[in-house]
């Protein structure tokens, strides 16, 4: 392992302190990395992720009371224990959370000859592997829209109990996705209050989540554990269409802010990978050829929208991939457009009288379009621009 005697001068008296109180108390410490917050999405300064060389139960039941005594008088600081099987397996598995963070420049404890990825055999930042993160985030949300579509079944059902219980479903899933790519580690809880404060230690309250602090959302809070509770256990559960209805504009706002944080910590991965390649640029002192190499690598991995068609029978490209749920989403989404369709002609409204759900058809179109925009060669074109543009080009 690296000297901490070598490596003091680089922090804040402050971070020394805990750093030298975390190796002497804990000797089983393999590396331990920082991370500054955002002031805008983090409530805390400092984010130290520790990794440890034991099992998960001596963790939580030994070392884990030990940490926080030791941050005890550093409210500003938050800090995550992991093992260190746990941390390779999720590195490996693609969790955001470890590709993010848990990175070589922000190592502060541990031995930099092992570098990120960690020993992994795959680069964790290649078009793949990033392909493979995403694919796998829609999948794990895809529950919680099942469950928001059974909300929205029951509701109009009139089966209001069973809405709740929907609803609940919806908010557990949801925050266990969230908690995945923003924590590290999944809370394993079915009270909605508890998901949320473990959340709120690492990013501020968003419109979709509840606050704790208002009364009629507290109420709310506990109609859900309740809703849940119930379900299981007992049918005397009761609820108001009133509350259903609040609760339904809540988990909308919530799952779309899912995605959005999602799309931030993808984007934050993409700056990581663009100043790598630039500082790799730099250090070879890249020349014509090697340039050009660059380049076609880059719309290799990049060019993914469309693949061109057989030329001898035919000009132009075919569509690559784009993503639907299933065989019925993609009906539902072709009739949507054909709705839309109907309701721009003018005089027509004989035409339209069966098209009850005019909201969600445009919503499922626009959607639809939103799949067709070509992100991986938008990725190509600011990275040529790095490469083919001097700092003077490119600055106002």
């Amino acid at each position: 392992m690296d000297s901490l005697a070598q490596r003091k001068k680089q922090f804040a008296p402050q971070i020394q302190g805990l750093l030298s109180d975390i190796i002497k108390v804990i000797p089983k410490v393999v590396q331990v990395y920082l991370n500054k917050g955002l002031k805008k999405k983090n409530p805390f300064k400092f984010r130290w992720n520790i990794i440890i060389d034991a099992p998960k139960n001596d963790i939580n039941n030994k070392f884990l009371p030990i940490i926080q005594g030791l941050f005890l008088d550093h409210q500003d600081h938050f800090h995550n224990l992991f093992s260190h099987d746990y941390a390779k397996t999720e590195l490996a598995n693609g969790n955001l959370f470890f590709i993010n963070h848990c990175r070589t420049e922000h190592l502060i404890f541990g031995n930099r000859e092992i570098g990120f990825p960690w020993n992994q055999h795959e680069d964790l930042t290649n078009e793949k592997v990033q392909k493979h993160i995403e694919k796998d985030f829609r999948t794990s949300l895809e529950g919680s829209f099942a469950f928001q579509k059974g909300f929205k079944y029951f509701m109009s059902d009139n089966n209001l109990s069973q809405a709740a219980f929907m609803a609940h479903q919806g908010f557990e899933l949801g925050y266990r996705v969230l908690e995945g790519f923003l924590c590290g580690k999944v809370k394993i809880c079915h009270k909605i209050e508890i998901h949320q404060k473990f959340m709120e230690r690492n990013i501020f309250r968003t419109k979709g989540m509840f606050n704790l602090e208002d009364n009629k959302e507290m109420e709310l809070l506990e109609l859900l554990d309740r809703a849940y509770s119930s379900s299981r256990y007992e049918n005397s559960f009761h609820i108001e269409k009133a509350q259903l209805d609040i609760l339904e504009q809540k988990l909308e706002c919530f799952l779309d802010e899912i995605r959005q944080l999602f799309e931030e910590e993808l984007e934050l991965l993409q700056t990581l990978i663009t100043s790598e390649r630039k500082a790799l640029l730099e250090t070879q002192n890249i020349e014509g050829p090697n340039l050009l190499d660059t380049i076609k690598q880059l719309s290799k991995e990049n060019f993914e929208m469309m693949r061109p068609s057989n030329r001898r029978t035919k000009k132009g490209y075919y569509l690559n991939h784009v993503y639907v749920h299933s065989h019925f989403s993609l009906f539902y989404t072709l009739r949507s457009t054909l709705n839309v369709c109907i309701l721009a002609l003018d005089e027509q409204c004989d035409m339209t009288l069966d098209i009850k759900n005019i909201k969600e058809d445009v919503k499922t179109v626009l959607e639809f379009a939103k799949n067709l925009i070509p992100l991986e060669e938008g990725n190509f074109l600011d990275e040529m621009r790095e490469l083919m543009l001097s700092d003077n080009e490119t600055t106002t």
